[in-house]
């Protein structure tokens, strides 16, 4: 799933949590989003691929995630991200595709909610450069959360004060999100 730069740019203002006019961002995502081969869209910058991101939450804890050489984006490999997350297929819509990604990374037990927290913007990087993200944050009732790929990562829960001691290791969408959200 992408939508095309030119259409977002006016909503791209800066690098970051994007939070005003979210809605209509929002909106455009979901109005004029198409589907392009990923391996075009991973280097073409007229686009943007629309991730959802979803950091899980208990407490005062976040489940962290380290992805291995195995994982598919090798400009992602051995960092720490607070995010899961991953690109959307036909048939999906944002939601669909956010679950998707749940359903397919980890395994949460007990109950959830989620909270959308903002759209994610980063031109700083190559990755960032043609992806553009929707953040949400899922507070689970209990710490039983499972990474299903261990082949592609492994999770651990992190106290957000420590946090801080890890940020250079964290991809750059962890960093935004550390800093701006948690």
């Amino acid at each position: 799933m992408v939508v095309a730069t030119d259409d977002l740019r006016p909503f791209l203002t800066h690098d970051g949590m994007l939070r005003d006019r979210s809605d209509e961002l929002l909106h455009l995502i979901a109005t004029n989003h198409f589907f392009i081969d990923r391996d075009t869209a991973e280097v073409s910058p007229q686009y943007r691929q629309i991730i959802p991101y979803v950091v899980i939450r208990h407490g005062d804890e976040c489940f962290a995630l380290v992805r291995t050489r195995k994982q598919t984006e090798a400009r992602l490999h051995d960092k720490m991200s607070l995010g899961i997350g991953g690109h959307i297929n036909p048939g999906h819509d944002l939601q669909a595709g956010l679950q998707k990604e749940l359903d397919e990374e980890v395994r949460i037990g007990g109950t959830h909610t989620l909270t959308f927290a903002g759209i994610l913007n980063d031109e700083s990087t190559e990755v960032g450069r043609v992806h553009l993200g929707a953040v949400y944050l899922l507070d689970a009732s209990t710490r039983d959360v499972e990474v299903l790929e261990t082949e592609k990562m492994r999770g651990e829960w992190i106290p957000r004060a420590a946090l801080s001691e890890s940020r250079e290791s964290m991809e750059s969408w962890s960093q935004i999100v550390l800093d701006e959200v948690l």
